[in-house]
């Protein structure tokens, strides 16, 4: 059998292993926690971003001015004209 040095160094390295493996599990958790969060926050402002685009296109054909448009979207004079571009084209 074995003798007690090296019965403890092999207990001592299964340990370790056993507290990697552990902390690894924990690390990808928080990680795919971390994620999850930019994902949601990413995902809401592209949101908030699609709904000012078709505010602004309805106000676009009940033919309001940009400058009133402007005034309840958040998107800049340019993104508007684009889309004003946009939909005499279609």
């Amino acid at each position: 059998m074995q003798n007690r040095q090296e019965r403890l160094d092999y207990l001592n390295r299964e340990m370790a292993i056993m507290d990697y493996e552990s902390d690894k599990d924990a690390w990808i958790e928080e990680g795919r926690a971390e994620g999850m969060e930019e994902g949601l926050a990413k995902g809401m402002v592209e949101g908030e971003k699609t709904a000012d685009r078709r505010t602004a296109m309805r106000m676009l054909q009940k033919n309001k001015p940009i400058d009133e448009i402007l005034e309840w979207v958040d998107l800049t004079r340019a993104e508007i004209e684009e889309l004003a571009h946009e939909m005499k084209k279609t």
